[in-house]
Parts: C-alpha cells; structure tokens; sequence
C-alpha cells in the first residue's frame, strides 16, 4: 500500500477520506506518479518463511518493494527536529515454538535503513473501548465451542477478536454461534459440539422423515438384501474414503481444462496509484463450468452404467415408491455372481465389491 500511494508531499485533508477507500484525490495521485516511493519490508521470518502467500510475496517484489527476510528492527535513529530518519535494525533467526515465537539475534549485524517514514505493522489487537467487561486479560474475547462469551450467557462473538485468522474462519463462528443463539433463545441446553463440524447427508433421517420405520433384525445380515428392516446399497464413500484415480472409470470423462482467475501483474512504475484488484473472479458462466468439471469421487450420480452393463441382470433401479435420495440402485444378490463389471464401469469409484461385515 505504502509503495502503491507513492511519496506523498502534499496532502488535503480530504485526501485521507478517499485513501481509506483505497483511492487517492486526482492531485495527490498525480505527485505519487511522479515521486514514487521507495519501500522496504522488513521481516524476522526468511522470505520464504514469512507468514504471506507467496503470490502476496511475488508481487510485491515484482511491484519494486524490496523485502529483507530475517531482519528484526532494534530501534529508531532520529534527526535534530525529532523526526525519524532511520530504522535500525540486525539479522536474526526467527521460528515458532508452539504458539511462541523465538527469534535469536545475531550479534555484530546491526545497520541503518534510512527512511522519512517508518511504518509498524507486527500485529493486532481488539480495542475494548467501551466494552471493556469482554477483554478476557488475553487481549480477546474467551468463548465456549459454541463461541458464547465465558460468563456473559446470550452473549456471542466470532471472528478476530476471538482469534485472528481467516474470513472464512469467522462465517464459520457465526454459522455456529447461529445455532447457539437460536437454542439459547429456545431456552435448550446446548448440546456439546463435535471437534470438526461436518454436514453429511443421513438417510435414516430422511426414512424416519416420510413415516417409515425399522424393526429389530434377528439373526444374521447376510442375505437380507430383501428384507424391509435392512437397508442396502445407500452410503456415499466419499464420506469415509478418498477415491484414487485407478477406482474411477476416466473413460466416462473428457478432458476439460480449468477455469483460472486472471491475475494482474504490475511493475515498479504501474503499481503507484494502482488500486485496483490483482486477482479477478470467476464470471458466473466460468463458475457455472467449474462445477461441472466435478467428478462427483464416490458418489452416485445416476448414470445407470451399472444397471446397462451387468450381464445379470442383477443391478436394478429402485422402484420410485421405494427409492429415497441416496439410493437410486439396488442389487439382487440371488442373481449376481460377482464379476466386477459393475465397479468397472462406475464412473465414480461408488461401487465397492465385496459383502463387507
């Protein structure tokens, strides 16, 4: 941002409005593309350890931002007026143990970086302005897995100021604290939440859902493929499995390249003034072609290879007053002799041989 604004020398006050949109006044871009700054980025991290992506790196370097990896700055050298006139700063070794950061200094190293403005950018912290009975001691905000505050009961909180971390970390916060909220105002005892939050497709729920019941299965399973308590052929194997390449039948799929976003590369002169975005979306149809490109790994999606393909006769669709999303085919074990030409021909790896327990 500093190298994009350019070495600003007159300002108006109206100017830092639009720079906080990311935009500058006309005149004050003009200055920044006749003076463009020189920046230079200080890490304690080695450049390929730093804690950004490496296109974010990439393109730093590439818009003329120098960057000095494993450089930890020691203090501020000023001039007569008080003013900053450079940083100095040493070599170091950086890395993380655990949560905590280590950082060993290499004696004998030290030197100035000459600069008329030096920015601080080494981390983030809630302003608890007003609502100082949140701040944990930690500088955050504490919260149950069901991110209600500890001790504040119907009240919740997601996002950075219960750890920093991505947006989408935080959408997720807020899905959570969502269902809290609405069993908190239900007057319902939250349930105790499970390690990782999976959505999965249960289809006992959707039998239980259209009034059909089971009844207790007495004896041995094998063989029961008939019988009205007993459910077959209805779990996706995407949900415990990774599908390999070699399960899957590629014959059913041709090559469709990839829909990549289109990236804008700038140099050290097309930076300054330049706020526009690097990476441009996917278009609706170039998403809309994405999706299709889905292979659909260990799941059926109604192809009915197996149904065409099986020299028995034994795969056969589920009659519509019987069927239930999620089981589309069945087998008639009377019939089949096992010869795999139905997990051959699977596009998508979802059959599996074998009875299983």
């Amino acid at each position: 941002m500093a190298r994009r604004l350019g070495h600003i020398q007159k300002t108006h006050p109206s100017d830092f409005e639009a720079a906080i949109a990311g935009h500058l006044a006309q005149d004050v871009a003009d200055i920044s593309l006749r003076q463009g700054a020189e920046v230079t980025l200080t890490s304690v991290f080695a450049v390929d350890k730093m804690m950004a992506s490496k296109p974010e790196i990439d393109h730093a370097q590439a818009e003329g931002i120098t960057i000095m990896g494993g450089w930890m700055p020691i203090g501020v050298v000023k001039g007569a007026d008080g003013r900053a006139t450079a940083l100095r700063v040493m070599q170091c070794e950086a890395k993380m143990v655990g949560p905590r950061l280590e950082i060993k200094k290499i004696e004998g190293t030290e030197k100035d970086l000459p600069a008329d403005l030096i920015v601080s950018a080494i981390g983030q912290a809630v302003d608890f302005t007003g609502i100082e009975e949140f701040n944990s001691g930690k500088g955050a905000v504490a919260a149950d897995k069901n991110y209600q505050v500890t001790g504040q009961p119907g009240v919740y909180a997601g996002g950075d100021v219960i750890r920093p971390h991505l947006l989408t970390t935080a959408v997720g916060h807020g899905a959570i604290a969502a269902d809290g909220i609405d069993q908190f105002l239900a007057g319902i005892e939250p349930g105790r939440r499970p390690k990782i939050d999976v959505h999965s497709f249960d289809l006992m729920r959707k039998y239980l859902e259209k009034g059909i019941q089971f009844g207790e299965v007495k004896g041995a399973t094998l063989g029961t493929d008939k019988s009205k308590e007993v459910v077959h052929n209805y779990e996706n194997r995407s949900d415990r499995y990774v599908i390999p390449h070699d399960q899957l039948f590629l014959g059913h799929f041709q090559y469709t390249a990839r829909n990549r976003r289109h990236i804008t590369h700038l140099n050290k002169d097309s930076a300054l003034g330049n706020f526009q975005e690097r990476i441009d979306p996917l278009s609706e149809a170039q998403v809309i072609a994405e999706a299709k490109r889905c292979m659909s790994c260990g799941q059926c999606f109604e192809c009915d290879n197996c149904v065409m393909y099986c020299p028995q006769t034994a795969v056969y669709k589920v009659k519509k007053t019987e069927t239930m999303t999620g089981r589309y085919v069945a087998t008639d074990y009377d019939k089949c002799i096992g010869c795999h030409i139905c997990a051959d021909v699977c596009p998508t790896g979802y059959i599996q041989m074998g009875l299983g327990e």
